[in-house]
């Protein structure tokens, strides 16, 4: 009986938070710029050494490796003033945080692969959840990072979200960006 019972509520909370966020929105405006996030030279020597090690061939792999790296590095908290300067130690980190640490992670890993491919930092000024603005300090926008991948005969826009990512609510964005968004192209 504990057990059934146990299964439904996993059920159902699984159930809510996909529901949720199949109904989570980014409206505009939308502001891009490049990542101001700072390693410091214990973190940029491990991620330089993962990157060594992996054989990323497409801008799709480079997304997944550089999610890891920032998903091992921060998990997500709105308890602390926000930083820009990443170390090697993993600490609490909010929307912008993580957009920046990816931004960054993944520049570093589509300039070793040689993969024509850019990350930037988005703005959302309006998150909504069910079409309402989260009435919570930290919550009512969002950030995010935009991949613009130049490969030939792709040429697209990869939404990522490398926080919701880590909290198992799945990093593309498609379907929840309202409005254009424009890269640096």
């Amino acid at each position: 009986m504990f057990a059934l019972a146990l299964l439904a509520i996993v059920g159902l909370t699984l159930f809510t938070i996909a529901l949720t966020r199949a109904n989570v929105g980014l409206a505009g405006p939308h502001t891009t710029r490049a990542s101001s996030a700072t390693l410091d030279k214990s973190l940029e020597a491990a991620i330089e050494f993962k990157l060594r090690e992996a054989r990323l061939a497409t801008v799709e792999d480079a997304i997944e490796l550089s999610l890891r790296l920032t998903g091992a590095r921060l998990h997500f908290g709105l308890g602390h003033p926000t930083r820009l300067s990443f170390g090697a130690e993993p600490r609490e980190g909010n929307c912008v945080e993580y957009a920046h640490l990816f931004a960054r992670i993944f520049d570093m890993a589509a300039a070793r692969s040689k993969l024509p491919a850019r990350a930037y930092v988005v703005h959302s000024d309006r998150a909504e959840v069910f079409e309402k603005v989260v009435p919570l300090p930290g919550l009512r926008d969002h950030d995010w990072v935009v991949v613009e991948d130049d490969t030939p005969g792709a040429n697209r826009q990869w939404f990522v979200d490398a926080a919701f990512e880590d909290a198992w609510l799945g990093w593309d964005l498609t379907h929840n960006v309202k409005g254009n968004v424009k890269g640096r192209r």
